[in-house]
């Protein structure tokens, strides 16, 4: 066999230290049993932003997604195991106000540091190495919402985390384990359901305006229909709605360009959209939470279900 150094894609190979975190759900298939597609896909897509956020905002990466698994790499271990830390403080909170699903998510999480071999010409998810392996291995031997760190990780710590115990060593993994656990439910200000709540309504269909105009009030929302997406933009502006309710059967597909408009403006983009469509397929639903939308219903609208999704959205948003 041609020696790997020698075969001209790995001509620029080289060996570099880092630190991985690998995370998986626990029992995800039993999670997603009986529950409505959208909410799966809102949830599952809302989680995986929730790690790439962490694990950024400790000046990591995210190295690949695998079904529900994620691989994330650092180039320092002490900010692998600040993002592990976070991770599982900030679960509770996305358990309570962005999780859709009837049960709750929990994580298990594998921290390992070691040496990987790469080239400019391989991609985060060709990196095959021992350091991944040990950390998948850990995060699979991890009880729930806990994180298992090996002794290679623990070494190179410049500031050890005080809620990190040993547990004893692997001989399969051959390195000594430390569990690592959340310090608690992250603390943060109450609060308050806006009252009443401005809802901006957006829609050609006038039976339809009509029907959502009369449910809304009943919840004693205070509802403003527009027909436009000019119009919406304009009370975007100046109504500074709390949420936005608005149909993709537009004409010229001016509901998907609203979508766009509204999360690439800094100023609106903090505000939740639940879109509305007659085409109700997986791609639809799926296109409509990958442009950032929070909230999906089928026209014509069920009174039920209206309710429903905009309990959830107010209690994620706003409560």
């Amino acid at each position: 066999m041609e020696p790997l150094s020698s075969t001209p894609e790995y001509a620029d190979l080289y060996s570099k230290t880092s630190t991985f975190i690998s995370i998986d759900v626990v029992d995800s298939t039993a999670l997603k049993g009986g529950e409505n597609e959208q909410d799966i896909i809102y949830t599952f897509l809302t989680y995986h932003k929730l790690i790439r956020e962490l694990a950024y905002a400790c000046h990591g990466e995210i190295s690949t997604i695998s079904g529900d698994g994620v691989m994330c790499r650092f180039e320092r271990p002490d900010d692998a195991v600040s993002a592990a830390q976070k991770i599982l403080e900030e679960l509770p909170n996305f358990n309570k106000r962005q999780n859709r699903l009837s049960r709750p998510f929990a994580l298990r999480l594998g921290v390992n540091t070691g040496e990987v071999y790469e080239s400019q010409s391989m991609t985060a998810g060709q990196i095959i190495s021992h350091t991944v392996d040990v950390a998948a291995k850990l995060q699979q031997a991890c009880p729930p919402n806990h994180a298992l760190i090996s002794q290679e990780t623990l070494n190179a710590l410049k500031q050890k985390p005080p809620e990190m115990t040993r547990t004893g060593w692997n001989a399969h993994l051959k390195t000594t384990a430390y569990q690592l656990s959340g310090t608690g439910v992250v603390q943060r200000a109450p609060r308050v359901l806006p009252n009443p709540v401005r809802v901006l309504v957006v829609d050609d269909d006038l039976p339809e305006m009509t029907r959502l105009r009369k449910v809304l009030w009943t919840r004693k929302h205070d509802a403003l229909p527009v027909y436009t997406p000019a119009q919406a933009a304009l009370c975007t502006t100046s109504w500074r709605p709390h949420v936005i309710l608005t149909s993709v059967d537009l004409a010229w597909n001016a509901g998907w360009d609203l979508l766009k408009a509204l999360r690439s403006d800094p100023a609106a983009s903090h505000i939740p959209v639940i879109l509305m469509s007659q085409f109700t397929t997986g791609e639809t639903i799926e296109k409509c939470f990958g442009l950032g939308a929070n909230g999906f219903l089928r026209k014509p609208l069920e009174e039920t279900q209206l309710g429903k999704r905009m309990d959830m959205i107010l209690r994620e948003f706003y409560l």
